[in-house]
């Protein structure tokens, strides 16, 4: 073209040439994906008519053959081309417009021979179409049988790789059933038969062959209970084309215990819609209820505590104003006996109203223990005397004492209730005679062996247990038996609270109690005390009962209940104490700030306005150093005990206290007793 030699029709078209072709490598430089689909499909297609275009005019304008062999030798490479590069894009009629491409020129050239006679361009026409068509017609061939084998191959690997996929997809599954405990299994819906892991002999106890891989077998194995609702949930879900099934419900072994298990199923279905599998696991959750259960009922236990604790604080503020209005009445009403009977009968009635709130705190676990270290043997050895008079005759009583049991560090006088309480408990399950055995041993518990989020430590315990062979606990009523006022006794026959205050008590002195019973069997309650760390026995001083005295000594009173503030204030005074009483801890430090000198402060541990009574103690100590402090509370509190004991120098006046308790423990700390 740039010579000259190429000019007009033909040099124009070699120039669109140019430009289809630049356009066309463009794109696919912008989209490669089009190499092997759009563009090579275009660029076959416009070479075809390209060829024969140029092919005819150059004829035409030269009427030469030799002068078109440029361009129809081209037809052999647009085949190889075509079938090398073309994977979809009309390849099927674009391989018959190629094979046919160069008939036009040829018809042309053979129409417009200069002279008819001319054999040589006849020939030579007639050599170049048999040639491309047996070449387009062997390469064909070719082509198609290699994209067959290519096909195959392809097949053939990716067949290779499902296959392996599949067997590494059995054998993670096989694997997976093999290491998990739960039960795996896979139910066929259309045959009612179904697969199940090694985990149903394992865990279950049923053979995985024969029967049991009949769908029904599973579902004779659920609880009859519930085989109902078990199966309509399954049947719910199938039938309105859900995915996923879950139901929880109880499971009979191979030896009939009852299992607790869950059951998740995954609904599978065919190209229709219609369900065909059911592939799923069931897991024994028995031990995790059973933890489940017990941690509710150790915060149900708590929560109660803390209701009867409030409860019983309030119920002793009441009953420290009655004790002591009834004991004023008694003095006054002396020499009136009706009237002297009367405050008597109040007095009784609220020391059994005492005794029933000390009963909820020892459950709640808020009351002070004195504990000290004693031995159980020798304590069951001295108490023997009042269990045979306190049980019935017909009662056999056996004492089994280990002769190396280990000392504890407990409230001897709450410890001694809580056996009598058992023994008591133990006597009216045998109404018709039996035997009661009260035993003591030591025991070593590892972390196993206790009660979760208890707070208790693994190492050594003595065991203090009392069996009895009578009617027994039902599942029921053992759950409950520890909580205040459940009693399974007639009317009138017990009060609730005996259990409740053992297991409280028990807790407190960093223990457990434990029931095991069974119906028409008996019963043994064990309760497990820490051995002491200390196995020095404490020797018990003689009490000694302090004289009844007032004195000059000045006191300030704290205490928010009025009433209870009231009466202490008129006892204290009527011993000829010199008193201030406040309301609130501000209040009493205003007393102090205000150049009062006081020689005891005696204040209520719970206290309104964000002060304790501890807290004010403290502050006053800080006003007025060597000041002597008396607390007094309805129950115990964390600021003035440490798991159960007073801290060391404190001295507590518990609520309700009588006259006489009032003024021996005033004229008791004045006089330095600490």
């Amino acid at each position: 073209m740039l010579a000259g030699a190429l000019i007009g029709a033909e040099a124009w078209l070699i120039g669109f040439l140019g430009v289809v072709t630049g356009v066309l490598i463009v794109l696919v430089m912008l989209k490669p994906a089009m190499a092997t689909s759009v563009a090579a499909g275009v660029l076959t297609t416009y070479f075809a008519f390209h060829l024969n275009a140029g092919a005819i005019i150059v004829y035409q304008a030269s009427g030469e053959v030799l002068r078109i062999i440029p361009y129809i030798t081209w037809f052999f490479p647009l085949v190889v081309f075509h079938q090398f590069t073309n994977f979809g894009f009309y390849k099927r009629p674009i391989s018959i417009l190629v094979a046919l491409s160069p008939l036009p020129t040829a018809a042309y050239v053979l129409a417009h021979l200069a002279n008819a006679s001319d054999l040589g361009a006849l020939d030579a026409m007639g050599t170049f179409v048999f040639s491309y068509l047996v070449f387009a017609l062997c390469f064909g061939f070719f082509t198609r049988h290699r994209d067959e084998a290519v096909q195959r191959a392809a097949m053939a690997e990716e067949a290779a790789r499902s296959a392996a996929a599949l067997r590494q997809s059995e054998e993670r599954f096989r694997l997976v059933s093999l290491a998990t405990n739960d039960l795996i299994w896979d139910a066929d819906l259309k045959s009612a038969r179904i697969w199940w892991n090694k985990s149903l002999r394992d865990a279950f106890g049923y053979d995985i062959s024969g029967s049991s891989t009949d769908l029904t077998t599973w579902q004779s194995w659920i609880h009859p209970d519930e085989r109902d609702r078990v199966l309509k949930s399954l049947q719910r879900v199938v039938k309105s084309g859900g995915s996923n099934w879950s139901d929880e419900y109880r499971f009979v072994r191979a030896d009939g215990t009852i299992l607790n298990v869950v059951s998740r199923g995954l609904v599978l279905s065919d190209e229709s819609g219609e369900p065909v599998r059911v592939l799923g696991s069931t897991t024994d959750v028995t031990e995790l209820r059973a933890l489940e259960k017990k941690l509710r009922q150790s915060q149900k236990m708590e929560a109660i505590g803390q209701l009867t604790g409030g409860i019983a604080h309030d119920f002793n503020n009441l009953l420290t104003i009655i004790m002591g209005s009834a004991e004023a009445l008694a003095h006054i009403h002396a020499n009136n006996p009706a009237a002297h009977e009367l405050a008597q009968n109040t007095m009784h009635a609220a020391e059994r109203g005492a005794s029933l709130t000390g009963r909820l705190l020892s459950f709640a676990r808020l009351q002070a223990l004195t504990p000290e270290t004693l031995h159980p043997g020798q304590l069951l050895e001295g108490f023997e005397g009042l269990i045979r008079r306190t049980i019935d005759g017909d009662i056999e009583i056996g004492f089994n004492v280990a002769p190396d049991v280990l000392p504890i560090e407990v409230d001897q006088g709450q410890l001694e209730n809580a056996v009598l309480n058992l023994v008591i408990n133990a006597r009216d399950a045998m109404p018709e005679g039996g035997r009661l055995t009260i035993e003591a041993s030591n025991r070593t518990l590892t972390a196993d062996d206790l009660p979760p989020n208890e707070g208790m430590q693994a190492g050594q315990y003595v065991m203090i247990a009392v069996s009895d062979n009578g009617c027994g606990m039902s599942r029921d009523v053992m759950d409950r038996a520890f909580e205040p006022f459940f009693t399974n006794k007639e009317a009138g026959k017990g009060s609730g609270l005996g259990l409740s205050m053992v297991w409280g008590f028990v807790r407190q002195s960093q223990g457990q109690a434990v029931i095991y019973s069974e119906p028409g069997e008996g019963t043994t309650v064990k309760l497990y005390f820490p051995a002491a760390k200390d196995k020095t026995l404490q020797a018990k001083s003689p009490s000694v009962v302090d004289a009844v005295v007032g004195g000059s000594e000045s006191i300030l009173v704290a205490e928010d209940n009025d009433l209870v503030r009231d009466h202490v204030v008129a006892q204290l005074v009527g011993l000829g104490y010199e008193v201030k009483a406040a309301a609130s801890a501000a209040e009493a430090l205003a007393f102090i700030d205000a150049g009062w000198t006081f020689d005891l402060l005696f204040t209520d541990v719970v206290m309104p306005g964000g002060m304790s009574g501890k807290q004010l103690a403290d502050a006053a100590w800080l006003r007025q150093p060597g000041l002597k402090v008396l607390f007094t509370s309805g129950y115990t509190e964390d600021a003035i005990v440490h798991q159960g004991r007073l801290e060391p120098g404190v001295n507590l006046l518990g609520k309700p206290y009588r006259r006489a308790d009032l003024v021996a423990k005033v004229r008791h700390v004045l006089d330095g007793g600490a």
